[in-house]
């Protein structure tokens, strides 16, 4: 697996294993012709000793902010944001919960900031840690009340936004949070 898939995994950023590498405490199962590390996760946990796999916490980690997610849906399906960090691929559209802010009013400013969109959010479809990224995740359900009209005002951090079918979404959203599943197959059909 890639470094980024490894560290993933392991729950650090990527920047810290090139960095135990570079020191030599830990030694990538390979390496491509390009000279890119590729890892072995469980010889990788091995090294770390990691007891029974899994994992890495620290306690001096600082606390990350949860991350509120609009799930709007209209007419016109889902709205979907493809991210240039692949970090999720495709996401809801979101950001992270500033101090002192509720997280409703983060995925309304966000969805605003992001896709010029204006919404409503109803209630909350669930709460969990993103199986990949390790985020805590906040599931808000929304609708536009301005139109449906959506553009990627945020160019550094999305790749395009747009309405997506119920029928793409196993495609573009693999693993998706089952709430949030069960509500778009409710509302969507």
């Amino acid at each position: 697996m890639t470094s980024k898939q490894a560290a993933d995994e392991l729950g650090i950023p990527v920047s810290t294993l090139q960095y135990w590498a570079a020191k030599g405490r830990i030694t990538p199962a390979w390496r491509t012709p390009g000279g890119m590390a590729r890892w072995d996760l469980a010889d990788l946990q091995r090294q770390l000793d990691i007891p029974g796999g899994g994992r890495i916490t620290d306690p001096a980690a600082p606390v990350r902010p949860p991350v509120a997610l609009a799930v709007i849906t209209s007419k016109r399906g889902v709205l979907a944001v493809l991210r240039r960090d692949a970090d999720p691929l495709w996401a809801f559209p979101g950001g992270e919960v500033e101090p002192g802010e509720a997280p409703m009013d983060t995925a309304i400013r966000e969805v605003k900031e992001e896709t010029g969109l204006e919404i409503r959010i109803s209630h909350s479809l669930g709460e969990r840690d993103h199986p990949v990224t390790g985020r805590h995740m906040i599931y808000l359900v929304a609708r536009p009340y301005h139109g449906t009209d959506v553009r990627n005002n945020d160019e550094a951090e999305l790749a395009e936004v747009r309405w997506a079918a119920l029928s793409e979404l196993d495609d573009l959203m693999p693993g998706m949070f089952a709430p949030v599943r069960a509500h778009l197959d409710r509302v969507l059909r």
